[in-house]
């Protein structure tokens, strides 16, 4: 018999995989991606904590929301149930209509200390695929989600990249403002942001389930805003370098001939002094990169948004600490 808090299987080091946060439409789409996810960690040679377990787990810590876990949990997580770390993720988009759309993020927290050792991003749409004489286009939500799932890990290491962490900047990613119609995007935005900060060497991002219990506890109401009082509480209890605040202030997908368009804006302070160190705002449309045969075009605003986030991290890089 399965003893309690074990893997179901005895492989590699054991994960224990929270079900994705949900902004898609389709409300069945957490238990339509899970198995999907779970196989593919699973052919790596990786185990995954029973769910009997974690979910009893998730009962006694009272955890309502599984799109991001804070250090203690997962330090808790390690201890009780044996775990080397906690993988949590969102489906940003999930549509089976004619062209096919699915968009995923993903972070990898270690429980030992509650750190980001993984995460990544990947969306597309059907006719995203499609060459030469309209060939491979994916017709089926569900080949589009395997595809998908598989770029998302195509990456996928328990181990943490070589970054000298003394050397990188630790940033709070605060939840950005939503403006959009679109429901999810600020955090969609903020978990893209956290996944492009944490892809480069000169930013070490704190894992938003310790921002999340910060913005709770200093009962900061406003998103996309923070006054001076709270920059120096966040700053005095994470230990942050630099505090990412921004807003999703058009977030829109195609509509007819219309392009998919994100604009954002976010500005980096400077924990220490208060001080806004860099700010600026990107629009981007999915026909602006179009090269020949229509080539480079974008098809849904998530892919559309990521442009935007790279972009702006890119930027973001340039700033000189003072």
């Amino acid at each position: 018999m399965q003893e309690a808090g074990k893997p179901e299987k005895s492989m590699g080091p054991v994960i224990a995989l929270f079900p994705f946060e949900n902004f898609s439409e389709d409300t069945r789409a957490t238990e339509k991606i899970m198995p999907v996810v779970k196989d593919r960690l699973e052919s790596e040679g990786f185990s995954m904590l029973d769910g009997s377990t974690l979910e009893r787990f998730l009962v006694k810590e009272r955890i309502r929301s599984t799109g991001y876990i804070s250090r203690d949990i997962a330090g808790k997580m390690g201890k009780e149930l044996h775990v080397e770390a906690v993988l949590v993720g969102s489906i940003n988009t999930y549509y089976g209509g004619k062209n096919p759309m699915a968009g995923f993020t993903a972070r990898l927290i270690n429980s030992s200390d509650g750190s980001i050792t993984w995460a990544s991003h990947s969306a597309a749409t059907g006719e995203d695929f499609t060459g030469i004489l309209g060939l491979g286009t994916v017709r089926s939500i569900d080949e589009l989600t395997v595809r998908m799932i598989d770029k998302l890990f195509d990456t996928f290491s328990i181990l943490p990249p070589h970054k000298e962490r003394e050397a990188a900047y630790r940033i709070a990613v605060m939840p950005f403002k939503n403006e959009s119609k679109i429901r999810g995007a600020g955090m969609i935005a903020t978990y893209m942001f956290i996944s492009e900060l944490f892809r480069t060497r000169m930013f070490d991002p704190v894992s938003y389930g310790d921002v999340r219990n910060l913005v709770v506890a200093l009962r900061v109401r406003s998103k996309g805003e923070l006054d001076f009082k709270n920059i120096g509480s966040i700053a005095e209890s994470s230990g942050v370098d630099g505090i990412l605040v921004g807003t999703v202030e058009h977030y829109e997908e195609e509509q007819g001939s219309v392009p998919p368009l994100a604009l954002i804006s976010a500005r980096l302070i400077d924990a220490r002094t208060g001080k806004i160190l860099w700010y600026d705002g990107y629009e981007y449309k999915g026909d602006d990169g179009i090269t020949i045969f229509d080539w480079g075009r974008l098809r849904s605003a998530e892919s559309v948004a990521h442009v935007v986030v790279s972009k702006l991290v890119k930027e973001m890089s340039k700033v000189k600490w003072q």
